[in-house]
């Protein structure tokens, strides 16, 4: 239990005593993390028996939002797949969620590409397997008998494999025309 809440900790004890909080406080503006982190860190410092200096937080904090929300920030944050917690000022909160969003749309696309990608390479394998395995077992069979159960279950095994070729063919082809089409939305946003 003890580990487990350690791992939930945003500050260890000695981090706490020796925080420069205008520099925590940058560092979570640049990175666009959530007031609630700093209501998190006030809770272990305080555990630790260390105060806050909220205000040089809140300011570092404020700087760094400064530059996080930017527009043009909102493509890097989406694309690298990345979080937005909602931190920017109202007048500008629609537009970078609009920027986020596009560009998190092509990071998701690109994502399932390559998923069934690797779905075809395995199945690809499998259907290399299957053809070795055959060859191997029909090498060691006693019988005719044997060996035509053999060809069966192997010609089953392919053609189960063969139509989730052709299924991940199919889901390639979706997936590289929503990838495109994410792309393109992307292209007209610069």
């Amino acid at each position: 239990l003890t580990l487990l809440l350690a791992s939930c900790a945003t500050m260890r004890p000695d981090e706490c005593r020796f925080a420069n909080w205008h520099d925590v406080g940058l560092g979570d503006g640049l990175a666009g993390r959530p007031l609630s982190l700093y209501n998190a860190r006030i809770e272990d410092c305080t555990e630790a028996a260390v105060r806050v200096d909220g205000n040089a937080y809140l300011r570092g904090r404020d700087e760094g939002l400064q530059s996080y929300c930017r527009l043009e920030n909102a493509v890097v944050v989406g694309l690298n797949g990345s979080s937005y917690e909602g931190v920017c000022p109202a007048g500008i909160d629609g537009e970078f969620r609009w920027r986020y969003e596009i560009a998190y749309n092509v990071y998701a696309a690109r994502g399932e590409v390559v998923r069934i990608d690797g779905r075809l390479r395995s199945t690809e394998e499998r259907l290399h397997r299957i053809d070795r395995d055959e060859d191997k077992r029909l090498h060691d069979a006693k019988n005719d008998d044997e060996r035509r159960r053999i060809r069966r279950d192997a010609d089953d095994a392919r053609r189960r494999a063969r139509n989730e070729l052709r299924d991940l063919d199919f889901a390639a082809l979706r997936a590289r025309d929503n990838l495109r089409a994410a792309e393109w939305t992307l292209s007209t946003l610069r």
